[in-house]
């Protein structure tokens, strides 16, 4: 499988907005619960830092968004947000995905990444996020609502990028 990761254009954002969607309806790692609507992400892309596209023959299959984690005084630590179509999962997507934002973040002059709630069941991230280096730091109890309502925790995960 020929992956390659670019910059987001604005014709990928139907693609952006399915993924995002898709991820959503999953209910085990984003906070929402609605859809967001073409202009809703735009809107969101607008004010990141970096927007990046994994590709597959010229289809978007995944993303990541890239942003300070903190305003003002707090702004040399970045945070990312990472989405990939379910049928290409398993790929090693994820892990391109992360270390193309790493170098990125580093490129951007951020001193670190920090996730702020990586959900407890998602293992795959967990695993992912660990084998790249980041550092659980922080557990906050009962914070994310599965969609069968059960409260589980989430994780805050760290990484210098010095």
């Amino acid at each position: 499988m020929n992956i390659t990761i670019r910059e987001f254009q604005s014709e990928d954002i139907n693609s952006i907005v399915s993924i995002w969607n898709e991820v959503i309806d999953e209910g085990n790692s984003f906070f929402w619960r609605r859809h967001f609507s073409n202009d809703e992400m735009l809107h969101i892309i607008s004010s990141q830092k970096a927007v990046y596209c994994s590709m597959f023959n010229e289809e978007v299959i995944g993303f990541y968004i890239l942003h300070d984690n903190f305003p003002d005084r707090g702004n040399h630590i970045s945070n990312a947000l990472y989405a990939i179509r379910k049928k290409f999962r398993g790929n090693g997507i994820g892990k391109m995905l992360g270390e193309h934002s790493l170098r990125i973040a580093k490129e951007c002059g951020y001193k670190a990444m920090q996730f702020n709630s990586i959900v407890s069941t998602n293992t795959v991230s967990i695993h992912l996020w660990e084998s790249l280096g980041f550092s659980r730091v922080g557990h906050i109890y009962k914070a994310f609502t599965l969609d069968d309502m059960e409260a589980v925790d989430i994780y805050i995960y760290y990484k210098s990028l010095n």
